[in-house]
């Protein structure tokens, strides 16, 4: 009782040490079932501790994939990578191991997003390097075809236009195409451009004039505000161009073919043109040269949500890889219930179990495999693998605590059953070493065993057994249990060197065994202890002949012609042996007696 009372006292005191995981999984449930805060007890009667779902944690290294985790050594998987449990190492900068759609798996992450583990250098725009965000294939993206790393130039002299220069999204910067003629107008005054906007005729060539701030139509290629300006009469991206050039994908300001609508080979949309569906995500378009002119889109090939499953406190469900729709969007995750099981590695239902924390609420592991807890008489090792409201008890699940003595659970067809112990140990509640349970199902002593006068024996009454220390089956008369000479016991079995008779008037020291009650012999000596003659023990000494009368013609009466104490001798008178009827002479004779 006192230890019970002290063990909550004692587990503040443990929790408070700060114990590590490891040391934890030697401390055992109090009686209560309790364990110090965040950690429950676990279905082995140890403390184990809880996830944040409150469902107790298996041993340490046990956690699962997606679960949470501290280090590598949590994992089943070994590898613990941005705060869970992953199925790699994930410490490449453009890959991450907790995006919302695939925690526990190691992904790219998404084109234009930040990286996560370290840094993508940010190089100037003019090196056409990395840019410091992802590609969407888990490398740093480098700038892309709409990144300008040379500028424009006009040259005066030849009146020649230089467009400026675009990254080719490889990695270099891409050469220009032709220079171009500003005609009908000449180079801005910066060098940097064709004018598009006169003032004088001066600022167009000859033989054009200024009228309303233009010197006439400019040639594709040239930079422009509106259609009203190009001879084509299209202005796109900037530029006057040979067509309409609206497709999504198409543009006419790429270096390689200025004022011309060429596909865009790779990367966003240009200009005004709608940006792809789902842009920033696993799913998102982009232009390809498969897209012709409009975004290609990644297909169900790709996979945008990992295969995942997610432990509950008493339940687990599994949702199954979606990949992309073709159109920027992940197809709907389908989620399924994982039945008796928890989660496994790999994202997937367990299939088998290593301990009850691999098993549902209400299941325990047993062979390997999840089942259900253990209905009334099923076999059981804790109340927790049984059913609610039975508790285990001899080793099978019973319908109540059955604390009572010489009550068991497991009685041959009775099992599950509370029921009386009939002769039998109930080693629970009535220890086996001292005692057994008696017919009537109550804890009663077993035999030999030390005994009061008022019994509580099994096998019947306490009996009082006498030491015996001559061996003369006759126990010491001066032996009481009060003076602790006698001893009480259960049963009347008595040991060796113990009887159940106490008359022995000369017990220590009578050697030959004479004295004793019921002695039949006569002695001529005094015996052992004091007692003079009372070789019987009778208290008295009783004389074997008395003195004999006068020879009567008729009879002859045997004895001592005398008085004769014991022991002395005296004159003993016999019968004639040839003629019985007359005295034969007196013999000298020693008294006996006992």
């Amino acid at each position: 009782m006192r230890l019970r009372a002290l063990l909550p006292s004692l587990l503040a005191v443990v929790a408070a040490a700060g114990c590590h995981d490891l040391e934890l999984t030697q401390l055992r449930c109090s009686l209560a079932g309790r364990c110090p805060s965040g950690y429950a007890c676990g279905t082995d009667g140890f403390c184990r501790p809880q996830t944040s779902s409150g469902r107790v944690a298996g041993p340490p290294g046990s956690n699962k994939q997606g679960e949470a985790c501290a280090s590598n050594d949590d994992c089943v998987t070994h590898a613990c990578a941005d705060g869970v449990c992953c199925d790699s190492a994930c410490g490449d900068a453009c890959h991450a191991c907790n995006l919302p759609d695939n925690v526990g798996t190691c992904v790219p992450v998404a084109r234009g997003n930040a990286p996560v583990h370290g840094a993508c250098d940010k190089q100037p725009p003019e090196s056409c390097g990395t840019n410091g965000v992802c590609d969407g294939d888990g490398h740093c993206a480098v700038y892309d075809a709409t990144t300008v790393c040379g500028a424009a130039s006009c040259d005066k002299g030849s009146n020649a236009f230089t467009p400026e220069a675009h990254c080719d999204g490889a990695g270099t910067c891409a050469a220009t195409g032709a220079a171009l003629s500003c005609a009908p107008f000449t180079c801005r005054p910066d060098g940097k451009g064709c004018a598009d906007q006169c003032g004088s005729s001066s600022e167009c060539v000859q033989p054009n004039t200024c009228s309303g701030g233009s010197c006439g139509e400019i040639g594709n290629g040239l930079p422009c505000h509106g259609g009203n300006q190009c001879q084509s009469g299209f202005c796109v991206d900037g530029v006057c161009c040979n067509a309409p050039c609206s497709e999504q994908c198409m543009a006419c300001d790429l270096t390689a073919s200025l004022g011309t609508c060429t596909q865009v080979p790779a990367g966003n949309p240009h200009g005004a043109r709608a940006a792809c569906a789902g842009a920033g995500t696993t799913c998102g378009g982009q232009c390809t040269p498969a897209s012709a002119t409009a975004c290609s889109y990644p297909g169900s090939g790709s996979i945008c949500r990992s295969a995942s499953c997610a432990n509950g406190k008493d339940s687990a469900s599994q949702t199954s890889a979606s990949g992309c729709d073709g159109a920027g969007s992940c197809t709907a995750a389908v989620s399924t219930s994982c039945g008796i099981y928890m989660c496994a590695a790999g994202g997937v239902c367990a299939t088998s179990c290593a301990g009850d924390f691999d098993c549902a609420g209400g299941t325990i592991c047993q062979g390997g495999t999840c089942q259900a807890k253990g209905m009334t008489a099923a076999p059981c090792t804790a109340s927790s693998q049984c059913a609610a409201g039975l508790t285990c008890k001899d080793g099978v699940c019973c319908e109540s605590a059955c604390a009572d003595s010489c009550r068991t659970c497991n009685a041959a067809g009775q099992a599950g059953h509370c029921v009386v112990v009939a002769s039998a140990d109930d080693p629970d509640s009535c220890p086996a070493e001292t005692r057994t349970c008696d017919a009537a199902g109550a804890c009663k002593l077993k035999d030999q065993q030390p005994c009061a006068a008022g019994g509580d024996c099994a096998g019947g009454a306490c009996t009082t057994l006498y030491p015996d220390a001559d061996g003369d089956s006759f126990g010491d008369r001066g032996a009481t249990a009060a003076n602790g000479k006698a001893k009480q016991i259960c049963g009347g079995a008595a040991s060796a060197g113990w009887v159940t008779n106490n008359g022995d008037c000369c017990d220590a020291g009578d050697t030959n065994k004479a004295v004793h009650p019921g002695q039949t012999a006569w002695f001529t000596t005094p015996g052992p202890c004091g007692i003079q003659f009372d070789y019987d023990c009778d208290g008295m000494t009783t004389v074997q002949y008395p003195t004999a009368g006068a020879c009567d013609p008729t009879m002859c009466s045997a004895g001592f012609v005398a008085s004769t104490a014991c022991g002395a001798m005296g004159d003993f008178q016999t019968c004639d042996s040839a003629v019985p009827v007359l005295c034969a002479p007196p013999a000298a004779q020693a008294q006996g007696c006992r």
